[in-house]
């Protein structure tokens, strides 16, 4: 019963989603579904041989990419394992790296995508820098923790900080606070004002299939 259940959901797959590649979004048709990956087409197709030497030019620096499937309400990061052209269509063949699914679908009704990103920066908090480390960030804000103990009457402030994965420095509002343990803290930051960032590194990946 279960090898039958396997199969016919392998081949009723015809699910919609989006890869975050050379820096752009485009839609996918995931094909098949294994334990291990994905093999997905392209919809939008441009040209035929152009477009894999896109792909395969954008995968020189790395191979990770980012793929969200709002109907299996998974999001995060796979490895491109394998890029081909049959009958005009680009097939990618992927493997799952730190990909997150979300049962209560809350990965589903978030506004935009947060993207795994470990990183340094600092946070200019009550006149003194603290350093930081990156968790997770999106087009609007971004979650970081410190090894520090960080009081409630900073909530809702605006601060000024920095972050050098991104090339990121500008201000922004700590909306929320938590501590995991007692001389540690995360913290939710949204942009109030960037001075510079590389935000073209991040998908927005908006919920377009609700």
């Amino acid at each position: 019963m279960r090898l039958e259940s396997r199969r016919d959901f392998r081949k009723d797959l015809h699910l919609k989603g989006m890869i975050f590649l050379n820096e752009q979004e485009q839609s996918i048709t995931v094909k098949n579904l294994s334990i291990t990956g994905l093999l997905v087409e392209l919809d939008q197709l441009k040209g035929g041989e152009i477009d894999i030497k896109d792909i395969f030019n954008s995968l020189q620096s790395s191979t990770l990419v980012d793929v969200f499937l709002p109907s299996m309400r998974l999001a995060g990061e796979m490895e491109v394992i394998r890029a081909d052209i049959k009958k005009d269509k680009i097939l990618i063949a992927l493997e799952f790296k730190s990909v997150s699914y979300d049962v209560e679908d809350f990965i589903y009704r978030r506004k935009m995508y947060r993207k795994r990103m470990p990183g340094n920066g600092r946070i200019l908090l009550n006149g003194a820098y603290y350093p930081f480390t990156a968790i997770n960030v999106s087009v609007e804000g971004l979650m970081i923790q410190m090894n520090e103990a960080v009081t409630d009457d900073v909530l809702n402030t605006t601060v000024s900080f920095e972050f050098e994965k991104l090339e990121m420095n500008g201000e922004a509002r700590i909306v929320w606070i938590e501590h995991p343990q007692p001389e540690k803290a995360l913290l939710g930051l949204n942009y109030v004002h960037l001075q510079k960032a590389k935000l073209n590194a991040i998908p927005r990946f908006e919920d377009r299939y609700a």
